[in-house]
C-alpha cells in the first residue's frame, strides 16, 4: 500500500508539472523524502544522479529528507552552472528544515567566481536569505532566514531574476553574467564555512520555468508543496487526528517539518493516553521535548499556550526545558480546578540542585497545590489543599523522571515518583483562582521558589492515573531521545 501511495504521489507531482507547462525545465531533479533508504533519496527523477560525499543511511529521513551536517557532507549534483542559458535557467531546493542562525549556510551553489550561483542563509546579515544568480552580486530577502518550504531563482531576462521563498514571490534587478562552468553542489557553495545544517527534501536545476519566471516558481511551489505533503501524509496513515493537529501546529510554529521517529512517538503518545482514558483529564499540558525550538515547544498538546516569562532560545533542546532558578518560569493559564479532583504532573530531565516547585500556587500557604523538590532530604514533595506537608518517594526520589499528584477525593490524593505511588492523608482545600506556574510557584501572583529544573513534559488537570500516565510519558521522553 506505501508503496501504491508512494508512485501515486510521483505520478500526482509529474502530471501537474507537466499541465502547468513547467516539466521539461526539470533538467536535474532529485526527491529526496519518501523513500525507504538513503539510495532511494539519491535516486534522480531527472537529470543524472547526484555523487554523495559524505551522507550517511542515518541522516536520511523519508518525512523530512536529507539532513546535512554544516561542515562537510554535501552533494555534488553533476549538473554544470553553464548547463542551462545565461538567461533561460531556474534552481530550487525544498527546505525542510532551514539552516539555523548564526551559521552562513549555502543551500545550493557554486563556488564564487564571475557568474555563480548559490543561495541560502546570507552571514551578515544572518537573518536574511542570500541570492546570486549568474551573478557575483548578492540580494537579499531581507528577514527571510528562517524561511522553509521551496527556495528557488528563475531567470529568463538579463537584467532581472525572480525568486521565490515562504509561499511568495519577489525579483531583483540584477544584470546576469557569464555563467562559470562549475557544477552546482547542494547543501554548500565551496568546502568552507558555507557548508549548510539544514534539511533538504527536494532540488531541481535547469530552464526558466514557462514564459514567466515568478509563475513559473509559483507553480513549481505548489506542485512541490503537494508532493511532499502527499508524502509526509503516507507516514502519517492511521495517526490520531488529534495527534495530527498538534504535530501541524509544532511544525508551523519550528518553522520546519518534524521527522517520522518524533512524529510516530508524538501519535503512539495520544494514543496511548487515550486508550487509557488520561486524555480528558489532561486539561494543560505541554511536550517540552521533541520540537525543533522553544516556540514549538510551547506549542499545548492539550488546552491553551503556556505564557513564558524569561525564557530564550538557549535554554531549549530538543531534550527538553532549563529553568535557570531565578527569573524563568511558565505561567499555565490553568487554575486547579476543583479542590477534590485534580492532578499535577512533570517529568524531569536531571536531579536538581536546589529546592524548586515544579508546578503549583500557593495562595498565603492556606491552599497549596504543590509538586516539588527537598534536595537536602533528596525528596520529591506533594501538597494538595490545606496546610500540611506531605511528601512522597522518599529519599532518593529526586532522580530523573516522572512526578505526579492525583486527587480524586476529599480526604486523600496519590502521589508519584521513582516509579512507585503513594497514598497521602490529606484533607483538600478550597477553590483558589490563582493559575499554576511551572518551574516555580504563583504565590499570589508573583513567581516564588524557582530553580534550575530541567524539564520534558507537564501536566494539569482533573484526576487520573498516575502510574498509566507515567508509562506513556516515560515511554515518549525515551522515544524522543532515540530520535533525535
Amino acid at each position: 500500500m506505501t508503496a501504491v501511495a508512494r508512485i501515486t504521489a510521483i505520478d500526482r507531482f509529474i502530471k501537474g508539472c507537466k499541465e502547468d507547462g513547467i516539466y521539461d525545465d526539470l533538467n536535474a531533479a532529485c526527491v529526496m523524502a519518501g523513500w525507504d533508504s538513503l539510495a532511494g533519496a539519491l535516486t534522480p527523477l531527472k537529470g543524472a544522479a547526484p555523487t554523495n560525499s559524505g551522507f550517511l543511511a542515518a541522516d536520511f529521513d523519508r518525512c523530512v529528507g536529507l539532513k546535512g551536517d554544516g561542515s562537510s557532507k554535501y552533494l555534488d549534483t553533476n549538473r554544470a552552472n553553464n548547463a542551462d542559458g545565461q538567461d533561460d535557467r531556474h534552481a530550487a531546493v525544498f527546505v525542510s528544515e532551514p539552516e539555523r542562525a548564526p551559521n552562513f549556510g549555502i543551500y545550493l551553489g557554486c563556488p564564487y567566481a564571475t557568474g555563480t550561483t548559490h543561495f541560502g542563509r546570507a552571514s551578515s546579515p544572518d537573518t536574511d536569505l542570500l541570492f546570486r544568480f549568474v551573478t557575483t552580486d548578492a540580494s537579499f530577502a531581507v528577514n527571510a532566514g528562517d524561511s522553509f518550504g521551496l527556495i528557488g531563482a528563475s531567470r529568463n531576462s538579463g537584467s532581472s531574476f525572480a525568486v521565490r521563498y515562504s509561499q511568495d514571490g519577489d525579483s531583483y534587478d540584477v544584470a546576469s553574467q557569464t555563467p562559470s562552468s562549475d557544477n552546482l553542489f547542494a547543501y554548500r557553495r565551496t568546502s568552507d564555512s558555507s557548508v549548510t545544517n539544514a534539511t533538504l527534501a527536494f532540488y531541481s536545476i535547469g530552464s526558466s520555468l514557462g514564459s514567466d519566471p515568478a509563475t513559473g516558481l509559483a507553480a513549481l511551489d505548489a506542485r512541490v508543496s503537494t508532493l511532499m505533503a502527499d508524502l509526509r501524509a503516507i507516514e502519517e496513515a492511521g495517526f490520531d487526528k488529534d495527534a495530527i493537529a498538534y504535530l501541524r501546529a509544532v511544525e508551523e510554529a519550528d518553522g520546519a517539518f518534524l521527522e517520522t521517529s518524533v512524529k510516530v512517538a508524538v501519535n503512539n503518545l495520544v494514543s496511548g493516553l487515550k486508550a487509557d482514558g488520561l486524555w480528558e483529564s489532561m486539561a494543560s499540558t505541554c511536550l517540552l521535548c521533541g520540537p525543533r525550538t522553544l516556540a514549538g515547544a510551547l506549542v499545548p498538546l492539550r488546552g491553551d499556550a503556556p505564557t513564558a516569562y524569561g525564557f530564550v532560545d538557549g535554554d531549549f533542546n530538543r531534550e527538553g526545558l532549563a529553568g535557570d532558578g531565578s527569573t524563568t518560569y511558565l505561567d499555565s493559564g490553568q487554575n486547579i480546578g476543583s479542590p477534590e479532583n485534580h492532578h499535577l504532573a512533570c517529568y524531569i530531565t536531571s536531579k536538581p540542585t536546589s529546592s524548586p516547585v515544579f508546578v503549583g500556587s500557593d495562595n498565603t500557604a492556606l491552599q497549596r497545590y504543590l509538586l516539588y523538590c527537598n534536595t537536602t532530604a533528596d525528596e520529591t514533595r506533594a501538597i494538595s489543599g490545606k496546610l500540611g506537608t506531605a511528601y512522597f518517594g522518599g529519599a532518593g526520589s529526586l532522580e530523573a523522571g516522572f512526578k505526579g499528584m492525583s486527587r480524586a477525593n476529599a480526604n486523600n490524593f496519590q502521589a508519584r515518583s521513582n516509579a512507585t505511588t503513594s497514598s497521602v492523608t490529606s484533607e483538600a482545600g478550597d477553590e483558589t483562582s490563582l493559575n499554576l506556574f511551572v518551574f516555580a510557584k504563583n504565590q499570589n501572583g508573583t513567581a516564588a521558589q524557582l530553580g534550575p529544573t530541567n524539564m520534558a513534559f507537564y501536566s494539569i488537570g482533573t484526576s487520573l492515573d498516575l502510574a498509566k500516565l507515567d508509562s506513556h510519558i516515560t515511554a515518549y521522553v525515551t522515544a524522543i531521545g532515540a530520535a533525535i
